[in-house]
């Protein structure tokens, strides 16, 4: 298999092509992840994969992986007519793949395990660099592909993210009323004006995707709890904080160990519920840990077994005539 890609690589060529850049990916597969067997995991997103790939997106002229998502590319000619069938096309198989998604397995019966709950799709559209070796496509690259990216990075808790250069009048008319528009921040991309994006209904940008990427440093505060401890604590935890967070949605709680079940791995889990206190005692994170201990319960730590939590967080910005006082 090597040699055949070295034997590609020799004889490979470059061309600019117009594509249509997809990037699907699974929300919340951290948490499906947690407790599961490899093989497990691996055949849900083989036939994950070849699902999108067999029955909604037989157009795609390039695919790869990118871990629990896919990336794909889909060409269309310097031509509007062109253009427009093709969007068309891609824009409503992202829609039907998320309306499908819950009973996409249904009628699997290797499939007896929770499956994670929704799909994400960003989509963009440009030039992007093909190489290529012969008639076969060994991969793209450019930008387009990487704004693809950023953009089902916000295509959460679920739906479809379309870049705004794609052009309103561009996604069919039947479907433009499932969209609305949002100005956003995209690291690496848009980090000091917003961009213009279209989302689906079902999309919801946080608020820290509004404001400027530069005007904030993201800092952390971490502790490392013995799983011992862990099962100790009857209800609330709390992480005493250094300074006031700017705000909840600008804090990121992630609670990581090394697993016991797939050795040689670093398994983590996002706490999304918790609060932001700020009283007598100063500011404070809390959360309930005795739900998050039902989900460390199938990795068979021991009472030593270090587990990391960590929050990353933005302070909050004190007016310096506010300070002064």
């Amino acid at each position: 298999m090597l040699e055949e890609m070295i034997r590609k690589f020799r004889d490979a060529e470059g061309r600019s092509e117009f594509v249509i850049a997809v990037v699907c990916d699974i929300r919340n597969f951290s948490g499906f992840s947690v407790g599961r067997q490899a093989p497990e995991i691996a055949m849900f997103i083989r036939k994950f994969y070849e699902k999108l790939l067999s029955v909604y997106f037989t157009d795609a002229v390039f695919a790869k992986p990118t871990g629990d998502g896919l990336l794909m590319a889909f060409r269309y000619k310097y031509d509007q007519a062109d253009l427009l069938s093709v969007a068309e096309s891609v824009l409503r198989q992202c829609q039907k793949a998320i309306n499908d998604y819950p009973t996409m397995f249904t009628d699997d019966l290797m499939i007896n395990y929770p499956l994670p709950e929704r799909i994400g799709f960003g989509v963009a559209r440009g030039t992007a660099f093909c190489l290529y070796a012969g008639e076969e496509v060994i991969d793209y690259s450019g930008q387009i592909l990487n704004l693809a990216s950023r953009l089902n990075d916000l295509a959460k808790p679920g739906g479809i993210v379309v870049d705004g250069a794609f052009l309103l009048d561009v996604i069919p008319k039947a479907l433009q009323g499932d969209f609305h528009m949002e100005e956003v921040y995209i690291r690496s991309i848009a980090e000091d004006s917003p961009h213009t994006v279209f989302c689906s209904k079902d999309v919801v940008i946080p608020e820290s995707a509004k404001t400027p990427i530069n005007s904030h440093t993201w800092e952390k505060v971490e502790r490392v709890v013995p799983y011992g401890q862990i099962r100790k604590v009857s209800s609330i935890y709390s992480i005493q904080m250094p300074v006031e967070p700017a705000a909840k949605d600008k804090c990121k709680i992630k609670m990581s160990w090394k697993s016991i079940v797939n050795p040689g791995h670093l398994t983590s889990i996002e706490v999304t519920d918790f609060s932001l206190i700020k009283d007598a005692e100063g500011n404070r994170i809390t959360f309930d840990l005795a739900s998050e201990r039902e989900r460390l319960a199938d990795e068979e730590l021991k009472s030593d077994s270090e587990v990391t939590i960590c929050v990353h967080y933005v302070a909050k910005i004190v007016p310096a005539k506010a300070a002064a006082k």
